[in-house]
């Protein structure tokens, strides 16, 4: 028993360097951790902001196409029929005057 005792404030001493050495190996491992999914958030987020902006893209080229071809198809209409285009834009001009006249 007598070594066992002598050893013993070694031993412990031993033991709580460990500790020490292993609390500072766990504290960089959780900081190592944090700056990865940082990394790696600020990453994904890129990538969304990227997909995100190619579909904005998209939808304001076909946007923009439906609009060209609404805007020609009324403008075929009125050089077709210039009267019924008249007639059609006084009665809407009517109705919205009176609507936002009240």
């Amino acid at each position: 028993m007598s070594d066992f005792e002598s050893d013993s404030p070694t031993t412990a001493k031993n033991v709580a360097d460990d500790l020490a050495m292993l609390k500072n190996d766990v504290a960089a491992l959780i900081k190592q951790m944090k700056e990865l999914a940082v990394r790696e958030g600020s990453r994904i987020g890129q990538d969304a902001a990227e997909r995100i902006s190619g579909t904005a893209a998209n939808v304001y080229d076909n946007v923009s196409k439906q609009g060209k071809r609404s805007a020609e198809a009324v403008s075929q209409h009125v050089e077709e029929q210039p009267i019924s285009s008249l007639l059609i834009a006084f009665a809407a001009g009517f109705v919205f005057s009176k609507l936002f006249t009240r």
